[in-house]
């Protein structure tokens, strides 16, 4: 699909780096397929195998309930008849799997770009993340490698030493996605992922402690709306 299709729905002009990705297939988590999946088959068996070792955006680094949306979904989002939509404007790429939605806010711009929020609609609140796309992906990045829950690792990687077998994965994740970030984000990132201590707690482990979380954040990312919290329904 043509992504002026998109663009053409929403009276939306996408950002660049989000429109480069597009392009490449860097935001297809489907491997181009868009049949269904027949009886004995399914995302894990049938498209995982095939995008594991090149991954698209945030493929393991998203969350283990984060999933980018098809163009078919954001073409035809259906959105709460709850939200205002006459107060704001909600471009969505991205959902959990108890519905809360990544999207882009236009309401919001820092030199020319729209910041991400993610709308959690359940809570009749939208928390802004980040001030561009990119900035978005360098946190979900971040935040990918403090406090990875054990129960969660252990239900992605059953039968491996579970942190390192997930370590593996987002390094397939950073390698895929270098050439689009910065330098500067490329290197932070990078070093993060290669360090040998793992500090672990009993339900989780971390390669960043919170306090360098929160300072990276507050360096690179700060802008005024940053982590701003507002509702969004009528």
């Amino acid at each position: 699909m043509n992504i002026a299709v998109v663009e053409q729905r929403y009276r939306f002009q996408f950002p660049k780096l989000f429109k480069q990705l597009w392009e490449d297939g860097m935001l297809d988590w489907m491997g181009g397929r868009s049949a269904p999946f027949l009886a004995d088959e399914s995302w894990a068996t049938s498209v995982y195998p095939k995008i594991k070792d090149h991954p698209p955006l945030l493929l393991h680094t998203g969350g283990f309930d984060f999933e980018l949306l098809t163009e078919e979904k954001i073409l035809n989002f259906k959105f709460d008849e709850f939200w205002d939509m006459d107060r704001h404007t909600f471009i969505p790429f991205g959902r959990l799997e108890e519905g809360a939605i990544f999207a882009f806010y236009p309401e919001i711009t820092t030199d020319g770009e729209p910041a991400v929020v993610c709308v959690w609609n359940d809570m009749n609140e939208t928390e802004v993340l980040a001030k561009n796309f990119e900035d978005f992906i360098f946190r979900k990045m971040l935040e990918a490698v403090y406090d990875v829950d054990k129960e969660e690792l252990l239900g992605d990687y059953p039968k491996e030493n579970t942190f390192e077998a997930y370590r593996a994965d987002i390094l397939k994740d950073l390698e895929s996605i270098k050439p689009y970030l910065n330098e500067t984000y490329a290197k932070i990132l990078s070093d993060i992922y290669g360090r040998k201590e793992v500090m672990e707690s009993l339900i989780s482990y971390s390669l960043l402690r919170r306090e360098e979380l929160q300072s990276l954040i507050e360096t690179y990312l700060s802008f005024e709306a940053l982590d701003h919290i507002f509702e969004h329904e009528i």
